[in-house]
């Protein structure tokens, strides 16, 4: 079993790690030409502000969960999202 110090270090080295992780993506998004976005990924990418469940989007746009999944889906494809766990909850942040 790990002691608490080696699980701080642990976790100090995950968030670096992290940290890195996002600048090569910051990175690559700067070299990358834009992607095209439908006006319905559109409308999902301005709720993807960390504070948005799937729930909130849904009941915000009206789409069904399939529709918000596969929207979702489509801007973690294109690099324009990613998910983030924030307590119990699931939401979506722009990157």
């Amino acid at each position: 079993m790990a002691t608490r110090e080696q699980t701080d270090k642990l976790l100090k080295s995950l968030k670096r790690i992290e940290s890195k992780l996002d600048m090569i993506v910051r990175l690559q998004k700067a070299t990358m030409p834009k992607p095209n976005i439908t006006k319905a990924e559109k409308e999902i990418l301005k709720l993807c502000d960390k504070k948005h469940t799937i729930q909130d989007i849904m009941k915000k746009t009206g789409k069904t969960k399939t529709n918000v999944e596969t929207l979702l889906s489509n801007l973690r494809k294109k690099v324009l999202i990613k998910s983030v766990k924030i307590g119990d909850k699931i939401v979506y942040k722009r990157i």
